[in-house]
C-alpha cells in the first residue's frame, strides 16, 4: 500500500481485486433470552494469486474467495466452526467493488443503510444476524495506512467498525434463539503484511465500556519474541 493513497468512502468498504490480500473480519459477544452467552466469528477473505490473469477462460481463478464462521459456547466444550471456498465468478462467489457485498453460495456478508447483515448457513449451526452501526469509522495507523514491519511495503490499508449493535437469530442442532449482543468489524487489505522474519500476529478488538473502543496487536518472531507492535485507543468522546 500507498500512504499518499488515503482511505476514502464509500468506495474502500468495497473490495480491491488489485491487492492480493483482503479480509472482512467480525467478532463478536451475544447473548440469547435466557441470558446463554456465546462468541461468535464471520470471515470472509479475498485472494489474489496471480496466476492465469490472462486466462479468457471464465474458470480461470483470478480471484479466490474464502469464509470461516465459528459459534463459542462453553456448554458444547469445543468450537462449532465451518468454512467455504471458491474462485470467483461463474454466479458461485463475488466480492463487490462499490461497497461492502461479499458472498460464497448461499454465504454472505452485505452492507445495508444501518450497517451490515450476515446469512450463515453452516454445518450444523447457522447465523442471521444484523450488526447496526453506532459510531464512526476508525481508521488504523495513520489515517488507515496501518505498518506491519520496519519495511515501507509491510503494512496495509485498515479500519474498523466497533460497537455494531447486533439482533437476530443463531440456530444449533435445529435449536434457534433470537440474540442481542455487540460486535467488531475490521476491513484490511493488502499485497505484502510481513516481513520475512515474521512468523506470527496475535490481534485484540475491545468494545470499551462507555463507548470508548481499542485494538492492539504484535508480530511476532520465530523466537517468539515481538517483531511489531501497534495499536489504536479511542476513547468514548472520539
Amino acid at each position: 500500500p500507498a500512504r499518499s493513497t488515503p482511505i476514502a468512502f464509500p468506495r474502500d468498504h468495497g473490495a480491491h481485486p488489485a491487492y492480493r490480500t483482503e479480509w472482512w473480519y467480525v467478532t463478536g459477544w451475544v447473548r440469547d433470552a435466557s441470558g446463554g452467552e456465546r462468541g461468535i466469528q464471520i470471515t470472509f477473505f479475498r485472494n489474489r494469486p496471480g496466476v492465469a490473469e490472462s486466462n479468457p477462460s471464465a474458470f480461470a481463478a483470478r480471484q479466490l474467495l474464502f469464509a470461516h464462521a465459528a459459534i463459542a459456547d462453553a456448554r458444547f466444550g469445543r468450537l462449532r466452526h465451518d468454512q467455504r471456498a471458491a474462485r470467483a465468478g461463474l454466479s458461485v462467489a463475488n466480492a463487490e467493488e462499490a461497497r461492502t457485498d461479499v458472498r460464497i453460495g448461499d454465504w454472505s456478508l452485505r452492507a445495508t443503510e444501518s450497517g451490515y447483515v450476515a446469512i450463515i448457513p453452516a454445518n450444523g449451526f447457522s447465523m442471521d444476524l444484523a450488526f447496526r452501526a453506532t459510531s464512526a469509522v476508525l481508521l488504523q495507523g495513520e489515517g488507515g495506512y496501518s505498518r506491519k514491519g520496519p519495511g515501507a511495503s509491510q503494512a496495509s490499508y485498515y479500519y474498523s467498525r466497533p460497537h455494531l449493535l447486533v439482533s437476530g437469530t443463531i440456530e444449533i442442532d435445529g435449536a434457534q434463539q433470537v440474540v442481542t449482543g455487540e460486535a467488531w468489524l475490521d476491513h484490511e487489505w493488502s499485497s505484502a503484511y510481513l516481513a520475512p522474519e515474521a512468523v506470527g500476529w496475535d490481534w485484540i478488538g475491545l468494545n470499551l465500556d462507555g463507548g470508548g473502543a481499542l485494538m492492539a496487536f504484535r508480530i511476532r518472531d520465530r523466537h517468539g519474541a515481538v517483531y511489531w507492535a501497534g495499536g489504536t485507543l479511542r476513547r468514548a468522546d472520539g
